[in-house]
This record gives C-alpha cells, structure tokens and sequence, in this order.
C-alpha cells in the first residue's frame, strides 16, 4: 500500500520539485533530399542526434529530449497532477520540452548565481541510487544504459544537474515561503472541524508499477497500459475487480483496496487527486515514483483527529504547497520571458 510519512521543510520542497526525466526513442521522419545532388537517405533513416531547443546559451538535445517522452517519473511540476493525456506523440514531445526548457531556465539561473555541485554529492546520489535498487556497479552501468544515456559520466552529469536544480530552487524560493499561523488557524476551522476532524476516504486504485531499470519504451508501454484500464472502466467495458485481479501491481493491496485512509498517509499525487473526486468516480491516470494509477472514491466520512499537532503541521504543509507552487510557476514565466527560447521540434 502506498504511503507517505511527514518530512522536514527542506526535503519537502526537494521532493516537490525534482522530477529526473529519462526517455524513449522516437522515430524520426526520413530526411528527403534538397536538390538532386544531395543523397537520398536510407527510408529507416532515424536522426540520432539534434538540438531540441536553444535555451539562452544551453541546448537541449533530442537524445535528452527522447529520453524524457519515457520518463519513469512525473515530469517538472511544482504539485503532483494528473498526467495530461497528449492526443498524439507530437503533442506529448511538445509537453515534455517545455518541461525540459522549464528545468534548463533553472539551471541558467543556477550558473548565473554561482550555485554549483561538487563531485561528493554526486557521488553519494549515485550510491542512494545502487543502494536503493540493489545494484553493483555492473547493474548500474546496465541500467544507465536502458534509460538511454549514453554511459556513467552523461548520467553523472544528468545528477549533478539535477542536484544543482534543486540547490537553485531552495536557495531561491525555500527561504520566500511564508505560512502565517492565522492561515493555519483558518484552514483548521474551515476544514477540520477547529482541529477536532478530519475526513478520511474510502478508495481503491489499480497500479501499474513501474520499476526503476525499465526501459524509456517500456515505461510509455507502461502509461499506455494504464490508460487502457482507464479507459475500460469508466466505459464500463470490465469491472474493477476483474481489472485489479489481472493488472494491479500493488503488492499491499492486491485487490486494489485502500481501505479508510487520512489525506496525510497517501502519497500526496494521489491524495491530491483522491479529493477532488466525487463518490465512485474514477480518475485519470495519475503518475507517482511507483508507477502509473487508476484511482476511484468509494466513499468519505469525518471522523476524530486523533493527533492535533500532526493534523496542523499537515494543514501547514499543505499551504506551503500552494504557496510554492505560486512562487515557482510566477519565476519561471518571468525567466521565460527575459530568455532567449527557440524550439526546433
């Protein structure tokens, strides 16, 4: 069963920031002579290597730019949501670069501050990563290479990156959040009842896992896969429990069912999208480190908050939530309107 346990406020804007994209190999249209003289491609001709985007000074590559269509995680957004379901592969290609463009602007930033990453931090990061998974330095060079890097240094230099954007982010919007404890006050008498309440909700999802040396193809396999379930349930096509007993990868709840839960225990891309569903309505396909999920709200009720303090430290964070995503969506559209931006796609 997915859940989340309460969080320091510098992790806390880590984990709402960082999104690692990685990504899948898209074909690109044969490339047709311009005059005679020119050769003719082969007609499998693919492009295997091009710029994207110019971002100011920096260049996002196809190679980058394939490898995040098949991300294994959500791509750059301040607040888990719903996955925006693209109605071609252009589309989702043009949605993943301006996620793509959003990260560089950062980094822009970064290099422009002085903000770097030395190589101990990246090193560490890189043995979380073989811990977490289990891997020796064989499987990790493995695994590098089926999410599309081209070896150990270009993924060393994707976690530096990385790292460097979230160092940007708290340096510049960490120390802005300001959570006054009348807004804490309000919210716990609009919604908990003065800190005597909360609700709990009733659910049950089917999840198709993802794992964490899938493939950039195998995880568009996999987004599909849970858009097709989608798509049978709320066509009424099979029923939910059939759909679970065959696809459903949650290994602590088989049969899908979440069983009574309080908003601060779920992962919160799912608690997001969990509450703002009506009773028995299913979701869209909503995406989390664990992989791809069908949610449905099976029912709600109020019920007595067992741990103020808990409950009001919850209410906090989920203000700085929204506050941060304010912060950051108004940088970013003022670092996208003083940059040169140019897409080539």
């Amino acid at each position: 069963m997915i859940r989340i346990v309460t969080m320091p406020a510098a992790r806390m804007i880590a984990g709402l920031l960082v999104a690692i994209v990685a990504g899948e190999l898209l074909p690109v249209a044969p490339v047709q002579a311009a005059v005679p003289r020119v050769a003719k491609l082969p007609t499998e001709f693919e492009e295997v290597e091009g710029i994207a985007a110019i971002v100011g000074t920096a260049l996002i590559t196809f190679s980058e730019l394939r490898r995040a269509m098949g991300s294994q995680q959500a791509t750059q957004e301040v607040v888990p949501t719903d996955i925006a379901r693209p109605r071609s592969v252009g589309e989702l290609r043009l949605q993943v670069l301006q996620s793509l463009i959003d990260n560089a602007l950062v980094l822009r930033a970064a290099s422009e501050l002085g903000v770097t990453v030395d190589d101990h931090d990246v090193d560490q990061q890189v043995a979380e990563v073989k811990k977490r998974n289990h891997w020796d330095d064989d499987e990790l060079e493995t695994a590098v290479h089926k999410l599309g890097f081209a070896n150990l240094v270009a993924y060393r230099q994707h976690v530096r990156h990385e790292l460097t954007r979230v160092r940007m982010l708290q340096i510049k919007l960490g120390s802005r959040l300001r959570v006054a404890d009348d807004e804490v006050k309000k919210m716990l008498e609009l919604e908990h009842c003065g800190g005597t309440c909360e609700e709990e909700v009733h659910a049950r999802h089917i999840m198709v896992g993802v794992a964490g040396d899938d493939t950039p193809a195998a995880v568009n396999k996999k987004r599909d896969k849970a858009w097709q379930i989608h798509d049978l349930l709320v066509d009424g096509k099979a029923t939910f429990e059939d759909l679970a007993d065959k696809f459903n990868d949650d290994r602590g709840a088989p049969d899908g069912d979440l069983g009574w839960q309080r908003r601060w225990t779920i992962e919160p891309g799912l608690a997001a999208k969990l509450w703002s569903l009506k009773k028995n309505e299913y979701s869209a396909v909503v995406q989390t480190p664990y992989g791809f999920h069908v949610l449905q709200l099976l029912d709600r009720r109020r019920t007595q908050a067992k741990d103020k303090e808990l409950l009001e430290e919850f209410v906090r964070r989920r203000l700085q939530e929204d506050q941060l995503a304010r912060l950051y969506k108004a940088w970013i559209e003022e670092l996208r309107r003083t940059t040169h931006i140019e897409t080539r796609t």
